[in-house]
């Protein structure tokens, strides 16, 4: 998506609130820069707002990288295009190791086998790696090693849809699988398909042995895009939907239990941008406002998405709910300021309380790190601001995903 539209007033500048006082001692985490690589970070909260951010290192894994995941002591990424030189207009995935001060020492790479490399994961086993790419429409699987070396393909799975949907511009004019993400059993392998309105769910038995269980088929306009899970139990879990043309979250019940094949139950509807629940929620695939990216806090009692709006400069948002442990549903709390444009993807610190928010906006160029109140879930003050590049309205350059320790 592209946000030349947009009119950059000079003065448009974003307001960063003075830090609290410190709580913890330094952490690190990276960021997927598509300009330049992997960052390694260091936050340091006892230093004020302008300087508790510290990039420490700086890792090439190709074209415009655009997601990176852990593995033990692996860090594995996929990059957007131009695998391996500028011949092919395929993404990569690559393996590094990590070392000492975030330095990432890269092992091996693959063609990801489709172009527009979004997303990767790593099954719970470490045995199978998935990675989806949106523009070419398809989802590739590799084996790894016991050693986490990727291997050829096992299979590629091609998308295709009969009739464009009625999202705007080129948004569903063809397949695009947004993300490939294994279930926490590693049973299963989810695929949301933005432009088929479509979640393609796949036995998973190893590397070698990926076979299509159900496609769950959505209104036309849905525009699926990521998923998060919640186990209920060891035969069942909840799976929650952010879908980025309707900016709703789904709610889901997935049941395995007996021999029988896998129960889907829809339990609700509720809008990102606070306006509803239910059908009514939905908001036109005007690609006005996109959802994003959606975390759960360790607890289980608040879920955050953000929001990015296209129309303005104003700074984006965060949607916070909580959310009931019993049954799963969702109640709109309120929406917190990103201080920035275009939150592609932001998380939730791991340590206990989850005490700090690290949200990237790709627009502003910026990683804004904010602190969490565990007991309300809401997102307060702005703790650390590290600007990576000038305002990119070309969505190409800035950073797309944030990775803890």
């Amino acid at each position: 998506m592209k946000y030349s539209s947009l009119i950059f007033a000079a003065s448009a500048v974003l307001a960063v609130p003075t830090p609290s006082a410190a709580q913890d001692g330094p952490l690190g985490f990276y960021v997927a820069l598509q300009s330049t690589g992997i960052l390694g970070i260091d936050f340091d909260p006892s230093k004020d707002v302008n300087h508790s951010l510290t990039i420490t290192s700086t890792t090439n894994a190709g074209f415009q990288v655009n997601w990176i995941t852990p593995y033990e002591d692996k860090i594995y990424s996929i990059s957007r295009s131009h695998y391996p030189d500028n011949a092919t207009m395929s993404g990569g995935v690559f393996e590094f190791e990590e070392a000492s001060e975030m330095d990432l020492i890269l092992l091996g790479s693959r063609s990801s086998n489709g172009e527009g490399g979004v997303f990767l994961d790593v099954s719970p086993d470490g045995k199978t790696l998935a990675a989806a790419n949106i523009d070419g429409g398809s989802v590739s699987i590799f084996p790894l090693s016991s050693t986490g070396t990727i291997g050829a393909a096992t299979y590629t799975f091609q998308y295709t849809i009969e009739t464009p949907g009625p999202g705007a511009g080129d948004s569903q004019t063809q397949a695009n699988p947004h993300e490939s993400i294994f279930d926490p059993s590693g049973k299963y392998i989810f695929v949301p398909d933005r432009g088929a309105d479509r979640v393609y769910i796949y036995n998973h038995g190893g590397p070698s042995a990926v076979t299509l269980l159900e496609t769950l088929t959505l209104e036309p306009g849905t525009g699926p895009r990521h998923i998060l899970f919640s186990p209920i139990d060891h035969q069942s879990f909840y799976f929650y939907l952010v879908s980025e043309l309707e900016n709703c979250i789904r709610t889901f019940v997935f049941s395995c239990k007996g021999s029988t094949a896998p129960k889907i139950t829809q339990l609700q509807i509720i809008s990102t941008l606070g306006l509803a629940t239910g059908l009514s929620a939905r908001t036109a695939p005007t690609n006005d406002d996109l959802a994003a990216e959606l975390q759960l806090s360790s607890d289980g009692r608040f879920m955050y998405v953000s929001n990015r709006n296209t129309q303005t400069f104003d700074p984006d948002t965060i949607a916070i709910f909580s959310r009931d442990i019993t049954d799963g549903t969702l109640t709109y709390l309120t929406a917190a300021s990103t201080q920035g444009k275009l939150p592609r993807m932001f998380a939730i610190s791991p340590d206990a309380t989850n005490q700090y928010v690290a949200v990237a906006n790709e627009v502003t160029q910026d990683i804004t790190m904010f602190e969490r109140d565990a007991g309300t879930g809401m997102i307060g003050e702005v703790v650390g601001r590290l600007v990576l590049g000038e305002i990119d309205a070309t969505t190409t350059q800035g950073p797309l995903c944030v990775l803890w320790q």
